[in-house]
């Protein structure tokens, strides 16, 4: 089972941060390979439907959303990509200095032994999106 952990250090509050994009729907504001994404809100059982550029689509249901501890937990229901049992994980952790990691994490099973090339698209995917927010947020170095 491929544990996916990507991170990036942002030079914001957390509590701030987490109101700038951490809705479930949020992602669409600021990931660069979507295009589009439809979110029915921040409460357990809420589904959002994902877009990619190349017009690929998914759908993802909310198991978890924790406003005041700045994360969210959900599953993939339905995706082109060669995977199942899919858990992610989006997280925006509070620093002492006033700055914040943002982490997304991901678990999930291949649906075959030849889709190898699934756990490098999911990583690419979060690495983008957190490459971008650093982009749009001041990145802090550590």
């Amino acid at each position: 089972m491929p544990d996916i952990v990507e991170s990036v250090h942002i030079a914001d509050d957390a509590r701030d941060l987490w109101c700038q994009i951490g809705e479930f729907g949020a992602v669409g504001r600021w990931h660069p390979m979507l295009a589009k994404v439809e979110s029915e809100g921040d409460r357990a059982g809420c589904r959002r439907v994902a877009e990619t550029r190349d017009g690929s689509r998914q759908t993802e249901r909310l198991l978890e959303f924790a406003r005041e501890q700045h994360f969210y937990r959900y599953r993939m229901e339905s995706t082109v990509l060669p995977v199942r049992n899919y858990i992610g994980e989006f997280r925006v952790e509070d620093c002492a200095d006033q700055t914040s990691n943002v982490v997304w994490s991901a678990r999930f099973d291949l649906t075959s032994a030849d889709a190898s090339d699934a756990v490098e698209g999911v990583r690419s995917f979060m690495k983008a999106g957190l490459d971008h927010l650093a982009r749009l947020h001041r990145s802090a170095h550590v």
